[in-house]
């Protein structure tokens, strides 16, 4: 399977209802405008969490500033990944808990949240199991090692047979039930404002804006972010990771950091907001602009390329056949996030498998006629001159990279494989820029998963889930196979008896409360 390979979106809708509560005055609400769990977010952080705090006996409210339930899990690769789960226990395959979080915690270059990475990998096989037993339907192969992150010791991430979707499907089922059931209340096309606070800074509610424009007032004892992260957020990209404002983002468009803001303008701490990855191989045409979704570049194990990779210096700066861990730091640690890659007509021709996914023999060649994607001279210094590189760097680069393998060197990143000199014209070269797939900064959080503010203190009553946290938390500086929609279920069902039991404390009533 493909990393998070994204699907063509279909909006999937909902039967809940959509009512949005008429709350002219904000300081007389009736008791059926309160909520014990306000949830704001309904994806894959979001829905297990309203599920849960409704089987406990909780008033829950879930909104959403979507017409449809299901956040990324529309478009998600939907990897999760958990030690014992049952899947992995019928195979007879040997693991633990433990394991799972040393592989993470090296992976991530023990930079992740000890408590939290503890909490999410100690539970995880249980939240394998109950997706499974709500009716999720994972490969014949799962759990496997997926090739596109580094890999764990042994297999333990689990795959959709449709990918996330394949999640999304039981768990909206699931949710539906309870909406019909009662007690759980779905409220679409509303997007979150503000949080509200009473006099002590206690969360008291959101302020929302319906889909008819209305700014309301949804009181709550709790309140639940799991509204995602800040990739389709440019303005938040420059500010917190301005160097990969230019990579791609392919997620959806509704990732703009809202509980992440809310939270903050309230004084909750961020964790991670400097950690932002912006994966290789996004193919952009020749006017810098990136290409379609699918139009990606191959990596190893699945392809091997023969071509050889070029930043904009006109230097070679990694072994094209590495990790991806190694291919990921070193295209970070480029000045642009950018680099070419050039083949020569040879290679074209001989290629076992193209270097562009998906691309057929028949595609390539259109792509090189037009002209618009993929450049075509006859000669070395006519590609520097279309690709705006050093002439003479890029001619001694190449001659580098041709000595090495005349001579029998050893290629000075470690190459081995599919080493061809690059000599016979035409020459050819394609652009790739970076892809956005998720945040690793958010919110900073315990391991009671409240919101943490100023001097290290909770925000009570405010608790946080998802890609609102960040990735971070989890994966530390690098990317952990299923760790990102995995832990979101996990955290949205623990969160949700957390925030219940808090709720049940407060026994005075909310609904004469005046907003900070």
């Amino acid at each position: 399977m493909k990393r998070r390979e994204l699907l063509k979106a279909t909006v999937l809708g909902s039967s809940a209802a959509l009512a949005v509560m008429n709350t002219k005055n904000s300081n007389a609400h009736e008791a059926n405008d309160q909520a014990d769990v306000l949830i704001v977010g309904a994806g894959n952080a979001g829905i297990p969490a309203a599920i849960e705090a409704s089987d406990m006996g909780a008033k829950v409210i879930l909104i959403d500033k979507n017409a449809f339930v299901g956040g990324m899990l529309i478009v998600s690769g939907g990897h999760i990944s958990g030690a014992n789960a049952k899947i992995q226990m019928r195979k007879n395959i040997k693991d633990s808990y433990e394991k799972h979080y040393q592989d993470a915690m090296r992976i991530g270059k023990f930079k992740a949240d000890s408590e939290l990475l503890a909490l999410a990998t100690e539970h995880a096989a249980s939240m394998v199991d109950w997706l499974e037993k709500i009716g999720v339907e994972f490969t014949d192969e799962s759990p496997i090692l997926v090739d596109d992150h580094d890999h764990y010791s042994v297999p333990r991430t689990y795959v959709g047979v449709n990918l996330a979707r394949s999640l999304l499907g039981p768990l909206k089922k699931e949710l539906d039930k309870r909406v019909k059931r009662g007690g759980l209340d779905l409220k679409l096309e509303t997007k979150a404002l503000n949080l509200l606070q009473d006099d002590n800074k206690e969360i008291i509610g959101v302020k929302v804006r319906n889909k008819n424009g209305a700014a309301l007032d949804i009181f709550a004892k709790t309140v639940i972010l799991a509204s995602g992260g800040y990739g389709a957020n440019k303005d938040m990209q420059k500010k917190f990771n301005p160097k990969v404002v230019s990579a791609k983002w392919v997620g959806l468009p509704h990732a703009t950091g809202d509980g992440i803001n809310m939270a903050q303008k309230i004084g909750a701490n961020l964790s991670y907001m400097d950690h932002l990855i912006s994966y290789p191989g996004t193919v952009f045409d020749l006017k810098g602009a990136p290409t379609e979704i699918s139009t990606r570049l191959q990596f190893p194990p699945k392809h091997f390329t023969q071509s050889i990779w070029i930043n904009k210096k006109g230097r070679r700066f990694v072994n094209e056949h590495t990790t991806p861990d190694n291919r990921e730091v070193a295209f970070l640690d480029q000045e642009e996030l950018f680099f070419y890659v050039l083949f020569d007509e040879r290679m074209r021709t001989k290629q076992d498998s193209l270097d562009i996914r998906n691309w057929s023999s028949k595609e390539m060649d259109q792509a090189i006629n037009e002209g618009n994607v993929i450049i075509k001279t006859d000669t070395i210094d006519q590609l520097a001159g279309k690709l705006k590189i050093n002439p003479k760097r890029l001619s001694e680069t190449i001659l580098k990279y041709n000595t090495a393998i005349d001579s029998n060197h050893n290629d000075e990143f470690g190459r081995k494989e599919k080493r061809l000199k690059i000599l016979q014209p035409p020459y050819y070269a394609f652009g790739v820029g970076g892809s956005v797939l998720n945040t690793h900064g958010g919110i900073s959080i315990n391991s009671s998963l409240e919101v943490i503010g100023k001097n290290s203190r909770v925000i009570p009553g405010l608790y946080a889930i998802g890609e609102t946290i960040g990735n971070g938390h989890l994966m530390g500086e690098g990317v952990v196979s299923g760790m990102s929609v995995g832990p979101a279920i996990t955290f949205g069902r623990m969160v949700a008896k957390t925030a219940f039991r808090y709720a049940q404390s407060k026994h005075v009533s909310i609904k004469n409360q005046k907003p900070y």
